[in-house]
């Protein structure tokens, strides 16, 4: 800005002396030169005007009346060029013209006759009434002065005359104008008045040179003289262009006490305009009577009525001052001013009260610093001091002690005044300290318990994306993120959610919104990648200013959630499992039908060729049908085991070669097996069953090779591995794995492995119940089975089954029996009769006499109506009625040295505790063959009765 104003300023100046130059006082010289200081006039005024409207309190009237002193110069040029340049002559004496030159003197006073105390930007009726009074003196000034006076005297006279008025005017205002601005030095509106000295000083020199060149002779304009307008001119625009309100400060002022010498100076100010009116009335001569006596009457009024209203003024401000008094005397808050000499001038109760003295009267006048505790000032004054040096205001707690002894903590505001004193505001705190520690205690209180609690707790904004505004530390041992990690990232906490479970999470929180409780279970990621089932539940409550916000718990339910799903998985495969069970009893005695009749029809030595092979077929569709229902029995953990001590080393060993055979050429087999591992109880065929699928199914999943590994040792699972596999029990086992460097599984291929019929493999190379019948006997067992995979990373499968202090037995191998025909009587009960028919046809075939019954009743009937000797019951377990078991108890009551056979093809734990066959019974599993039959028959008669069937 003001590079723009000098340019304009210095184009204004030497377009102005080109005209000089080229033109000098011809008619058209004087024209454009009379031009171009109206171009200077409208500049400056509307710098004035623009000052005006950026300005603030008292500087927007004050720059009004510059700029309108200014215009008025202009349209007086106006005139002075019309008389000029049209008439050829200048404006004669007593013309309108030179009262417009004079008038612009009336503007200039009514801006330096601002009242500075109200600093206000509305012009009131005082100074309406103060422009009056000024505007009735100038204008007798320059009616008495010169106007009068010019009409009798010569031209030369009167101009000499016009000169000494306009100089004096000037003069005059000059000398207000440093008055008023060395009474107002160092504040905004004094560097007003400075400016407008500046001005005024430049305008009156300006004028003097023009005048008394005039007055040697006479001098139009377009020459070098007119730049004593032009440049005080140019001087105002600048001034009023870069001019800029002073920055508004928010410091408390106590309203200027005005001296004496201030106050006479005013009020002679506003007594001396009347007199001066009663002066120049007085020179004014007879013809001037009505208008002498009407500006007089005006005048006075004028007077009277400021004199009025300034009395209005300072009753209302003793009633303003009374009311404040009042409300500083009764505020709760201290309050207190000490003036620059440090004694105090101004004390409420309160403040004199909190000082620890009853009577206010007994601070007054006196010095703060003999009131006051010197402990307490000594600890805060350097910094009291210093800050009040650096931002004029202090604000801190303290503490303050009574003469009694008395400690009371107060919160206090000093603050400098204008003319060096300080107010000083103080608060007694006691109540907010006391509140404050009972609430820190409330929030230690909490915290502890919150930090104690084994969950997470947090306060967060409504939405998935709302800011966390505090989570307990619990959050890093739960998920591994510190609080600040968390909360820095918190709007993006849905990230961490798994996918399938967002719906979930945006249900909860839009029912949140609605005001209802935040409830959700979902799956979250960890920092270290793993997933956890967490349950996340919250309310919504009113937050700071009204927002809402969550408050909640997050708990950790992986276990929970492990336990349930492993059930339900237990529900789903128990239910196969009696389904197996019932479907297995009435396939077994179809089976048994089929088997029996097939060998006997191929034992037939006049069977046809061509005949005997079909019958074949059917032989080993039965077989495979028999294998079938085996593994349907063992994952269901229906089969009947005969557990006893083994070493599972012996059988992998065993079966290494058969297992090394089954291997492809691209396949590398490992066997490591751990020379102390212990000894476990289990069925050796369904172990070396478990052995088998287990290397098969390693073995399919390396259809371009790898490497197997079947390994054993001893494994202690303790209680941390028990807390990530919810339905292990800890203690001592022997571990059996398999490993293989195949394709992998995902997590939902791992899922879904042990479920029965559940294959990955093409079709026709696989039932989908190698694994469930493995899962099966390993439960059924008691041990435990876990597989690790990742997508190309291989798979390793571990079975857990329970280490025992007992020693494996050794066995020697017997030779096979030989059956010898058989002359007991034997009791056959059977419910099914295709199947009693059979049997009844191979016993009679082996030499037995058979009694045959079709259910428990009936064989209690024949045992009573059989004269002979009963040697052995044959008795199917499942039937109507009385089961094979009661039936067995109620036979050997009657004839403890009857030998029992079950038989069955599910036997429903009636004569076996979880699939565990117990101890001295014999069984024949169904289906079976002639030949087992016989064999299983003569076992147990050769077996002498050791005690009796419980």
């Amino acid at each position: 800005m003001p590079r723009k104003l000098a340019f304009v300023a210095i184009a204004l100046v030497l377009v102005h002396a080109c005209v000089i130059v080229m033109l000098g006082p011809s008619s058209s010289g004087s024209f454009l030169a009379n031009s171009i200081e109206i171009l200077t006039c409208g500049f400056a005024v509307a710098m004035c005007f623009r000052a005006s409207h950026i300005a603030r309190g008292l500087s927007r009237p004050f720059w009004m009346l510059v700029g309108a002193g200014i215009a008025m110069w202009a349209i007086a040029n106006l005139g002075w060029m019309y008389y000029e340049v049209q008439l050829g002559t200048e404006p004669p004496t007593g013309s309108f013209v030179r009262f417009l030159f004079a008038s612009q003197a009336v503007f200039l006073a009514m801006a330096l006759f601002l009242d500075q105390e109200r600093d206000s930007s509305r012009l009131d009726l005082e100074s309406l009434l103060d422009f009056t009074q000024l505007t009735i003196v100038f204008f007798l000034i320059y009616v008495g002065l010169y106007y009068v006076p010019a009409l009798r005297a010569d031209q030369h006279t009167a101009l000499v005359r016009e000169i000494w008025v306009e100089v004096g005017e000037s003069v005059a205002l000059l000398l207000l104008a440093l008055l008023q601005y060395s009474r107002r030095r160092g504040s905004p509106i004094g560097s007003l008045y400075g400016g407008l000295a500046l001005y005024l000083a430049l305008y009156t020199v300006g004028t003097g040179i023009s005048d008394y060149q005039l007055s040697i002779s006479e001098a139009p304009t377009g020459t070098w003289f007119d730049f004593s307008w032009t440049i005080p001119l140019l001087f105002a625009a600048f001034w009023a262009g870069t001019w800029k309100p002073a920055e508004e400060h928010a410091q408390f002022e106590l309203p200027r006490q005005r001296t004496i010498s201030e106050m006479l100076l005013t009020n002679t100010m506003f007594a001396l305009a009347p007199l001066i009116v009663l002066l120049q009335v007085a020179q004014l001569g007879y013809g001037w009577r009505v208008l002498r006596f009407s500006l007089l009457g005006v005048s006075i009024l004028c007077f009277a009525a400021r004199l009025a209203l300034s009395e209005s003024h300072q009753a209302k401000s003793a009633e303003n001052v009374r009311r404040h008094a009042l409300a500083l005397d009764s505020a709760v808050d201290g309050m207190a001013i000490v003036d620059n000499l440090g004694k105090y001038i101004y004390v409420n109760l309160a403040f004199a009260q909190m000082m620890g003295y009853e009577n206010l009267q007994f601070m007054l006048g006196k010095p703060w610093r003999e009131l006051a505790n010197a402990r307490d000032v000594g600890a805060v004054e350097p910094e009291i001091r210093e800050s009040l040096m650096k931002n004029g205001r202090w604000f801190g707690p303290m503490t303050i002690h009574h003469p009694n002894g008395v400690a009371l903590p107060v919160e206090m505001a000093i603050t400098v005044l204008a003319d060096g004193g300080t107010v000083c505001v103080g608060r007694d705190i006691s109540d907010r300290r006391k509140a404050e520690a009972a609430r820190i205690e409330a929030e230690f209180k909490y915290r502890t318990f919150v930090e104690q609690v084994a969950a997470i707790s947090y306060i967060a904004e409504l939405g998935v994306t709302g800011q966390w505004l505090y989570v307990s530390p619990q959050v890093e041992p739960i998920l591994g993120y510190t609080q600040d990690e968390w909360l820095a990232n918190s709007p993006a906490w849905l990230q961490l959610i798994a996918p399938e479970d967002h719906a979930t999470v945006e249900a909860a929180e839009e029912a949140s919104k609605r005001g209802e409780r935040f409830q959700a279970e979902y799956r979250i990621t960890r920092k270290d990648g793993k997933v956890l089932w967490v349950s996340d539940t919250a309310v919504v409550v009113p937050g700071s200013d009204r927002h809402p916000v969550m408050e909640g718990l997050i708990v950790d339910i992986t276990e929970r959630k492990q336990l349930e799903i492993q059930l339900q998985r237990s529900q789903r495969m128990e239910a196969v499992g009696r389904l197996a069970g019932g479907v297995a009893h009435d396939f077994n005695n179809l089976l048994t039908i089929i088997k029996g009749y097939t060998e006997l029809a191929l034992n037939r030595s006049s069977l046809p060729a061509v005949l005997a092979a079909d019958i074949q077929q059917i032989d080993n569709a039965a077989e495979r049908a028999s294998a079938l229902v085996r593994q349907l029995l063992a994952f269901g953990r229906k089969q009947v085991l005969q557990p006893k001590p083994l070493d599972l080393n012996s059988i992998v060993m065993s079966l290494d070669k058969l297992m090394r055979r089954l291997m492809n050429e691209n396949i590398a087999m490992i066997t490591k097996c751990d020379d102390s591992l212990g000894t476990v109880k289990a069925d050796p065929g369904q172990v070396e069953q478990v052995v088998m699928n287990l290397v098969v199914n390693a073995r399919d999943a390396m259809p371009n090779g790898g490497r197997l590994t079947v390994e054993t040792a001893n494994a202690e699972l303790d209680a941390t591995y028990a807390l990530d596999h919810a339905t292990v029990r800890p203690g001592p086992y022997v571990m059996l794995a398999v490993s293989d460097t195949g394709i992998g599984m995902d997590a939902e291929t791992q899922a879904h492995i042990f479920e029965p019929f559940y294959t990955t493999k093409a079709s026709g190379r696989g039932t989908g119940l190698g694994l469930s019948t493995v899962y099966g006997i390993v439960k059924q067992s008691g041990g435990y089975i876990w597989v690790y995979s990742e997508v190309g990373q291989g798979s390793t499968f571990k079975v857990y089954l329970p280490r025992i202090a007992e020693r494996v037995e050794i066995t020697r191998r017997s030779e096979k029996p030989v059956t010898r025909k058989g002359t007991e009587t034997i009791l056959l009960v059977e419910d099914e009769e295709a199947v009693r028919e059979l049997a009844q046809l191979l016993l009679q075939a082996e030499g037995y006499s058979v009694l045959v019954a079709e259910s428990a009743a009936g064989a209690e009937e024949l045992c009573v109506e059989h004269a002979g000797k009963i040697h052995l019951l044959l008795t199917d377990v499942m039937m109507p009625g009385l089961s094979g078991r009661e039936l067995a108890r109620r036979v050997t009551e009657r004839s403890p040295k009857t030998r029992v056979l079950y038989m069955s093809g599910y036997t429903d734990n009636v004569i076996a505790d979880g699939g565990m066959l117990e101890p001295g019974i014999a069984f024949l599993q169904k289906p079976f063959t002639p030949a087992a039959l016989a064999q299983k028959i003569r076992e147990v008669l050769d077996t002498p009765v050791t005690a009796k069937p419980s």
